[in-house]
């Protein structure tokens, strides 16, 4: 093996260092949107994608004065202005973080304490809390560099897959830690691997105690033999919430849980102490923290590796190499790369670890049967995001595949939820929504009898509003038994909602209220308790008096209908007719009884020549208002 190791730790440190040396200090070719340049979408979370996501940004370009994609890095200043009407937001730093924020957001969560951009000397800066109110509309979307850990088919979140990563391990040029280590499995604690030096059973490179020169890597209880030295390997993991740290530790690769890390049951890290210098966090694909030490290693992103060594991103390698990994103790060998910078790529017959990487998204706009601007760039196959394969590949990364199927454009098929580009499978979602509630006050009836005004009180995390809808029996049987609709105001709890039959027939009702919220992560409602109310039905009143000569007795025609014009339900009571001349001098009275609705009432008398006034009026029922129609009729001589 020793020979082996050395072979590759050249070859690694070639591949890696040539072209870097060649390309001098690196400079961000990607950044934010600068000040004052908003977008559509906006996206923050993992730093693993955020510079391939930049890129993106920069293909897709503006719609009118919008980035079609506003994706804000992971490090850099504390806040970010992401939209002109908004106040900053803080930059979220890792695909938890990210994530958790897009709960805030959409009202899933109320609110969070999350992680944030480090300060610019490394050191992690405090954690931020954040609320609904804070972030709703503030941002669309998280970059993640993990899939979900569990699915939830009602998930207000999906993770839409674009890319494929590669990940191995980085060290010093002049690590003392070998090239060649392969993963190893769980049920084997003695051998040289990956899982055994994370979970604290491979601690120590020892050394010649006279040349320095690598031996071999062992485990706690090793008794050095005589010229031998020992050093302990700092196994380091990337920050805490970041996506890659997930992916690292997760049960596909070293299989260690948080829980464990936390009481220092295994042997990785997550801060460090440059010399002389104060405690950082490990940030993810950046190889400060084992840049200058020569028994330390790192989980890294060959892909941000291939990305920051030809120039698309801002460099954070800091002289760091990636390393082979052996297939087994002894086995086959891949490098990392290909290449050399500015032309360095991901090797395509890599067969060591590799992960998709995401963009999360809000359920309800990727599941939306018309279009969005969700659908548009990340849903399906050929989806913005998906179309540009030049650009994901020219940052390192890999291609998922693209079937040219219905389902695949659609983002549906079958089997592909982290293989296929745009894919939103139920598999894809997570995240409950939260729950809201709806309540009814009593109904107060209007002054004519015919409707009733009734304030609806909900509540939901965040208060950004929504729409009640008031119906009369039971609130599955949909709009059919609608009759009452209000709007909660943003930042408002209550609404006053104007109910009436939808028929307009007089009726007891009996109130039962959904709330449909505004915020996608907030689940809809309906009341719990009914509230009856009963209200008279409107009544439409027709009348027609045609012209007569002053030797005729004036007839006037009466409909009256429960309900609207349309109703075929009739009216039944009493009309009364009032024909008043054209100077009030002369006024003559008559009535009639309905009958199916229906009464042709005539006068008593013939008029005098002239113009006369028809004031027709029913007198209503126990169930229907009264109702007064105002006509005219003409007496010729």
């Amino acid at each position: 093996m020793k020979t082996k190791v050395r072979k590759h730790l050249k070859v690694a440190l070639t591949v890696g260092l040539s072209g870097l040396m060649a390309l001098g200090p690196l400079s961000p070719v990607q950044a934010d949107p600068p000040a004052r340049n908003y977008g559509q979408l906006v996206g923050l979370g993992s730093d693993t994608t955020m510079d391939v996501m930049d890129g993106l940004s920069t293909a897709l370009g503006k719609t009118g004065s919008l980035w079609r994609l506003a994706s804000y890095k992971a490090i850099g200043s504390e806040t970010v202005k992401t939209r002109s009407n908004m106040d900053a937001i803080p930059r979220f730093n890792g695909s938890s973080s990210g994530r958790d924020a897009l709960y805030v957001a959409l009202g899933r969560s109320s609110t969070a304490t999350l992680a944030i951009a480090p300060n610019t000397d490394g050191s992690a800066r405090t954690a931020v809390t954040v609320t609904t109110a804070q972030l709703a509309g503030a941002m669309d979307f998280a970059r993640s560099s993990s899939g979900p850990s569990s699915a939830t088919a009602s998930g207000v979140v999906t993770y839409v897959p674009f890319a494929i990563d590669a990940l191995t391990y980085a060290t010093s040029p002049n690590s003392k830690i070998p090239s060649g280590i392969p993963l190893g499995t769980d049920g084997n604690t003695t051998e040289v691997s990956l899982k055994n030096i994370y979970k604290g059973n491979i601690t120590k490179v020892i050394t010649n105690s006279t040349t320095g020169a690598f031996i071999k890597l062992a485990a706690p209880d090793y008794e050095l033999g005589a010229g031998e030295a020992s050093n302990t390997i700092k196994a380091y993991i990337p920050q805490s919430g970041s996506g890659t740290r997930a992916s690292w530790i997760g049960s596909s690769i070293i299989n260690i849980s948080e829980t464990q890390i936390a009481a220092g049951s295994t042997a990785a890290l997550d801060v460090f102490t440059p010399s002389g210098g104060t405690q950082k966090s490990v940030q993810e694909h950046d190889g400060s923290a084992v840049a200058n030490d020569p028994y330390a290693l790192v989980g890294f992103s060959i892909s941000q590796y291939v990305a920051q060594s030809n120039r698309v991103s801002p460099n954070r390698i800091y002289g760091a190499v990636l390393r082979p990994m052996a297939s087994s103790n002894g086995g086959t060998e891949t490098n990392p790369t290909t290449g050399t910078a500015p032309n360095l790529v991901t090797n395509p017959d890599w067969v060591g670890l590799k992960r998709t990487v995401y963009n999360i998204v809000p359920t309800a706009l990727a599941n939306a049967t018309g279009s969005n601007n969700i659908k548009t760039t990340f849903v399906g196959v050929d989806s913005l995001v998906c179309r540009q394969k030049t650009v994901i590949q020219r940052y390192g990364y890999g291609l998922l595949s693209y079937p040219t199927d219905a389902a695949a454009i659609a983002g549906t098929t079958t089997g592909g939820q982290s293989t296929v580009c745009g894919n939103i499978l139920a598999a894809n979602r997570t995240g409950a929504p939260s729950t809201s509630t709806v309540s009814l006050g009593t109904p107060t009836i209007s002054s004519a009898g015919t409707s009733a005004t009734v304030v609806a009180t909900v509540t939901s995390n965040g208060n950004q509003g929504g729409v009640v809808k008031i119906y009369d029996g039971e609130a599955e049987a949909g709009d059919a038994n609608l009759v009452g609709t209000g709007t909660v105001a943003k930042g408002a709890t209550t609404t006053s909602v104007n109910v009436q039959p939808a028929d307009k027939k007089d009726e007891e009702l009996t109130l039962v209220a959904k709330f449909i919220p505004t915020l996608s992560g907030v689940a809809e409602s309906t009341s719990t308790e009914t509230i009856s109310v009963t209200v008279k039905g409107e009544t439409n009143l027709t009348a027609t008096a045609a012209t007569v000569a002053a030797s005729v007795i004036p007839t006037v025609s009466v409909t009256v209908r429960n309900g609207s014009a349309t109703s075929t339900d009739m009216a039944s009571g009493e009309v009364d007719v009032v024909a008043i001349n054209s100077g009030n001098t002369a006024a003559f009275f008559t009535s009639g009884t309905l009958a199916s609705g229906v009464a042709s009432i005539q006068f008593g008398e013939r008029f005098p020549r002239g113009t006369y006034t028809l004031w027709i009026r029913y007198s209503g029922s126990e169930t229907n208002v009264p109702v007064t129609l105002k006509s005219r009729i003409v007496i010729n001589p």
